[in-house]
């Protein structure tokens, strides 16, 4: 029987948003062919969504210990030094994407998924007694763990889908909904139920359990090191910042970040400084991650039709809008709960429709991987400072300066996204970009 590897056609740079199909020199030109499907392609998807699971939608958790850690367990420590945790367990997440990118581009999946689950699942933030102990367990050696793992498990589905690459990419980054989901309520009732140690350590089997299994369900397109492009050129990320779609996304992915991520880590908090009932305060979280489940498919299926540069565009619009939403949402729990869950679909959308943005802009497959990861630098950036700005803001002037200081940050990233998109649009002589 024939093997993916020797069915994989030979490739070359070239923009892999057109198609070059109709080449009448098939000996120079090859394009990547995309399964758009199949057994292979829909368990990478699955295994995907387990490890978007385990290592997003573990951040997502973040406000559970933000809370904990402010009422409970640190309560000495102001809202900015507990919230720079978080900041910077989702920075290395997203940073270490400037690594594992690029290693991902040269076929290493599997060492880098299994170290990066080793390192993630073997955290020991159950048994940390001091602030400096939990700052290095939680935001140092987990983020870097789960930095190992997001890049690579975004860009091996791009390997098997390109018509319907929003559509796989949304399925995937939805882990990260059912994760902010999921463990919240996990995490507060086994806290509650027992303790806080035992809470974590509980938590941190079922997140083992994600690692295994996609390692077990992913198959890179092309064999075990995926499709290799030996003889096309290795990226220039030099020449990525000289094209000005790409440089505006990457500062618009900047400031949408920037602001996008303290309302998710503070909500709990909010909802407690508000009165909001134990039960329900313990939901929030919840809630929101599990809004952000529409927003992280429905756009990505309209997306693949309508161009996933302007669709993220209009989002985070949206997103930016209903984070000033949150003033009149502070007077009351039911609005404190309605504006959450559109919070959480607007501000979803953002973070699924960035990976098939990012994709678009790439000129061969070889690019994919080091295009996300230089990407997710600027995502990395903005969530380690963002949060923890924002709550030096509340701390010092209060929750409705610090709403403030988000929306106008989303605003500013959402014009950025435009730009971006009128540059691509004119560059591909098309407005679907």
């Amino acid at each position: 029987m024939t093997s993916q590897n020797e069915r994989s056609p030979t490739l070359v740079p070239q923009d892999i948003e057109k198609d070059n199909s109709t080449s009448l020199d098939h000996s120079k030109s090859a394009e990547h062919v995309f399964p758009e499907g199949g057994r292979d392609a829909w368990l990478t998807v699955l295994g995907s969504w387990f490890l978007v699971f385990g290592t997003f939608g573990t951040s997502n958790t973040f406000g559970v210990f933000q809370s904990y850690y402010l009422l409970e367990k640190y309560p000495g420590r102001g809202s900015s030094d507990i919230a720079w945790v978080g900041s910077l367990q989702l920075f290395l997440l997203f940073m270490m994407g400037g690594i594992s990118g690029p290693l991902f581009d040269k076929g290493h999946f599997y060492p880098l998924v299994a170290t990066g689950g080793a390192v993630h699942v073997f955290f020991m933030i159950s048994l940390c007694k001091r602030f400096w102990q939990t700052f290095l367990a939680q935001g140092v050696l987990e983020g870097m763990g789960m930095g190992l793992i997001f890049v690579p498990a975004l860009g091996v589905v791009s390997q098997y889908f390109k018509m319907r690459r929003g559509l796989a990419s949304g399925i995937v980054v939805t882990g990260s909904s059912a994760g902010g989901v999921v463990l919240p309520i996990m995490l507060n009732k086994l806290i509650a139920q027992h303790n806080f140690e035992r809470g974590v350590q509980y938590t941190g089997i079922l997140l083992a359990g994600c690692v295994v299994v996609g390692l077990a369900l992913i198959r890179p397109f092309g064999g075990v090191r995926g499709h290799k492009q030996s003889d096309g050129p290795e990226p220039d990320v030099k020449a990525f910042f000289k094209e000005p779609g790409y440089l505006a996304l990457f500062v618009g992915i900047f400031f949408v970040a920037w602001g996008v991520f303290f309302p998710i880590l503070f909500l709990q908090y909010f909802a407690e400084l508000n009165g909001t009932s134990e039960n329900l305060t313990f939901y929030m979280v919840a809630i929101l991650n599990g809004a952000s489940v529409i927003g992280r498919t429905l756009p990505n299926l309209i997306a693949d039709k309508f161009g996933a540069l302007n669709l993220i565009t209009i989002m985070s619009i949206l997103t930016s809008g209903i984070c000033f939403a949150f003033f009149g949402a502070a007077k009351s729990t039911a609005g404190l709960v309605v504006v959450a869950i559109f919070y959480g679909a607007f501000s979803g959308a953002f973070i699924s429709l960035m990976a098939p943005a990012v994709f678009s802009m790439a000129k061969s497959q070889q690019e994919v991987g080091t295009r996300m990861g230089i990407s997710m630098m600027a995502l990395g950036v903005a969530a380690l400072t963002g949060s923890p700005l924002g709550a030096a803001i509340l701390d010092a002037r209060g929750y409705g300066a610090s709403i403030a200081w988000s929306g106008a940050m989303g605003a500013v990233g959402s014009g950025l996204f435009a730009l971006a998109a009128f540059f691509t649009a004119r560059n591909k002589g098309q407005w679907k970009v």
